[in-house]
């Protein structure tokens, strides 16, 4: 199995792991972001006081509410992104050692290469997991 391979299928894992934990506070933050409160008065609740009322109100498995297809996109992104972050990486250390046996720099990946192979990977990732988001947020 390649490093691409491997890293790309660590990404989607801990993706996946990361936003099972995170869901509920995207969740409360989804909800704070588009309520609107007709009465200004009404004081607005704190993420861990909306995180409860919700509990209370709807139950725990509210909270997780749409988990399903924002698994999806967040595995195939995270697993896109580190595929393609291996994949440039090492082509960019492979021009590094070839620059250094010709006498220029020392063999490392320099930082502005590394810039341009997060950026480059970020934009594929982007490019690839696009029309998984346009779902994933319809489905929501």
């Amino acid at each position: 199995m390649s490093d691409a391979l491997i890293n790309g299928l660590a990404g989607a894992g801990g993706g996946i792991i990361a936003q099972l934990i995170t869901y509920p506070l995207q969740t409360v933050n989804t909800r704070q972001q588009t309520e609107r409160d007709l009465k200004k008065e009404k004081r607005k609740l704190g993420t861990i006081e909306q995180m409860c009322q919700v509990v209370k109100q709807e139950g725990w498995e509210r909270l997780y509410g749409g988990l399903t297809p924002s698994l999806v996109g967040t595995s195939a992104s995270q697993g896109v992104y580190y595929y393609f972050y291996q994949i440039f990486r090492n082509k960019a250390e492979s021009k590094a050692l070839e620059r250094q046996k010709k006498g220029i720099g020392d063999g490392s990946v320099g930082m502005l290469s590394s810039l341009i192979v997060a950026a480059l990977s970020g934009c594929v990732n982007v490019l690839l997991t696009n029309p998984i988001w346009v779902v994933v947020t319809r489905m929501q």
